[in-house]
């Protein structure tokens, strides 16, 4: 099974999805609480991160898509992206990293 990774609002979330990305929350700079990627989450779990104030979770979901839909839906998405870059100049560092960073974002 293919799967997909989902920023979600904490209200979003519920118990029984799957941590795309490991969750670490800070108080004053200090890690107050943190949990492994691929972690299940449970009812307790999410307390923890509403007493925390963690705004947003990234969790892995399955992907019911064909290949051929996810492929055609990846171009689609890197076609608007070229398009958005298009005045942008690519050779400068901090833009060829920002177009980068947010290609890897919108291949998740």
């Amino acid at each position: 099974m293919n799967y997909h990774l989902r920023y979600l609002p904490l209200p979003d979330v519920t118990e029984g999805m799957v941590l795309g990305a490991p969750l670490i929350l800070t108080e004053k700079g200090v890690i107050s609480f943190s949990l492994p990627e691929g972690h299940l989450l449970t009812e307790t779990n999410l307390q923890q991160m509403k007493v925390r104030h963690a705004e947003f979770v990234c969790v892995r979901e399955e992907d019911p898509r064909s290949d051929d839909e996810r492929a055609d839906a990846w171009a689609q998405a890197e076609a608007r992206l070229q398009r958005i870059f298009r005045a942008a100049d690519l050779s400068l560092p901090v833009m060829a990293n920002l177009y980068e960073a947010v290609r890897a974002y919108r291949r998740t």
